[in-house]
């Protein structure tokens, strides 16, 4: 069923754009800066298998994500329903983070609720993102993705400095603070997309008897070109997890960056991002996915090369700020790409295997690269992980753009 459906107004845009901002906090304060230092100290007390536990459960609830999210996605579109469940995950996520920091809440009372919080934000990742095929028509996609994108990296920043300032206060209680403040910034952030995103799809007809798992694989086997696609992208975002895991670690250890330094660094890297995807958009709407996603693979070997190669901070600046450009114009350009390969009425199930191949690559890319770091060293490791650029790179290269949405087109519900 393809009817074409009324494209979304600025205000909806501006609505929508919301929620990247929104989630970003999560990620930057729960996952990134001060969530994991909290939960090996505070909450484990500094026991030698913290970080063990840490990475367990971040990677489990990736996991469970990763094969929840096709099957959530299609059930959304059977039932015209994303609306509803991503109001359900947010407001899991938000409550999540807001009880990660009570006294008394224990080691397996953290894990549990740090399970559900993460695995509703990559869920809620996955819905957010098949509104796009609804909100702009093909030749604006891109654009909208930026705006996004960008509107989140400045809500990363946000609520950093937020955590920061709070951290800055001092006393034993500091830490345990930021969590409920960054729920209440989360929950104010997302009320616009909440209150104001439209849900425009209808509930699917056809073969609503069959296993959820049986129609995705059918969409798998019967659609070449959106695997390679989404393979293409999963093998550049391997790449992209390793950096975004190992970023802090390599500067520190192989460059000389204080962690001060680091924060900066962080900082410095945002702000590149959000230009990078703010040119990203209008650039692919006019030239198409392929030049923008390969170009932005280009430009990530040259951020391995010139890391391996920087001895400096001073030079090292100069590597994350096109890593920051590149990072930005990556993940805005992929989204927008698998939008205009997207179906009406099968939004939730194609933005379902889209997060599948991010989630996977945000296994496999960390882990890969610590294997590295082991018989290789930190400096060697960087170079070796552009591979997975490059493999990207020639994936992409050979997906047939102007085939791949007719390809896509016919298949009924």
């Amino acid at each position: 069923m393809n009817e074409r459906r009324t494209a979304a107004g600025k205000g909806e845009i501006f609505a929508w754009c919301w929620y990247d901002f929104s989630n970003s906090a999560f990620v930057t304060v729960v996952i990134t800066v001060v969530g994991g230092v909290f939960f090996t100290q505070s909450i484990c007390g500094g026991a030698s298998w913290a970080e063990f536990a840490w990475g367990t459960v971040l990677s489990v609830s990736a996991g469970l994500a990763m094969v929840a999210g096709p099957l959530l996605g299609r059930w959304t579109d059977r039932r015209a329903s994303k609306k509803p469940a991503l109001v359900a995950l947010t407001l899991v996520c938000v409550a999540g983070t807001l009880v990660f920091g009570w006294s008394g809440l224990g080691v397996v009372g953290a894990v549990v609720v740090l399970a559900l919080a993460n695995s509703a934000f990559l869920l809620g990742e996955n819905l957010v993102a098949a509104f796009l095929p609804e909100l702009a028509e093909p030749g604006q996609r891109g654009r909208v993705s930026a705006y996004g994108w960008a509107f989140g990296y400045v809500g990363g920043l946000g609520s950093l400095a937020m955590a920061l300032s709070l951290l800055k206060s001092g006393g034993g209680e500091a830490a345990r603070l930021v969590f409920p403040a960054t729920a209440g910034f989360m929950l104010v952030a997302a009320l616009p997309t909440l209150l104001f995103l439209r849900e425009r799809a209808t509930p699917g007809k056809g073969e609503s008897a069959e296993p959820g798992w049986k129609a995705i694989h059918r969409t798998i086997r019967g659609h070449p070109e959106l695997i390679r696609l989404l393979v293409g992208l999963s093998a550049s975002l391997s790449g992209l997890s390793a950096v975004v895991g190992f970023a802090s670690i390599y500067a520190t250890r192989e460059i000389g960056f204080t962690l001060e330094g680091t924060v900066k660094l962080f900082v410095s890297l945002q702000v590149a991002a959000a230009v990078g995807a703010l040119i990203t958009g209008p650039w692919q709407d006019r030239a198409g996915s392929r030049w923008v996603l390969l170009s932005s693979l280009g430009a990530w070997m040259a951020v391995s090369l010139g890391a391996f190669v920087s001895r400096t901070p001073s030079s090292f600046y100069g590597v994350a700020a096109l890593a920051g450009v590149a990072m930005g114009w990556m993940q805005s350009a992929g989204r927008a790409a698998v939008a205009d390969l997207t179906p009406v009425g099968r939004e939730g199930e194609l933005f379902g295997l889209w997060g599948f191949a991010g989630k996977l690559a945000g296994i496999v890319g960390p882990l890969f690269f610590g294997g590295l770091v082991t018989l290789f060293g930190m400096r060697a490791s960087i170079i070796l992980n552009g591979v997975w650029f490059f493999l990207g790179a020639v994936l992409l290269a050979r997906v047939k753009w102007k085939d791949a949405r007719a390809a896509m087109e016919p298949a009924g519900q």
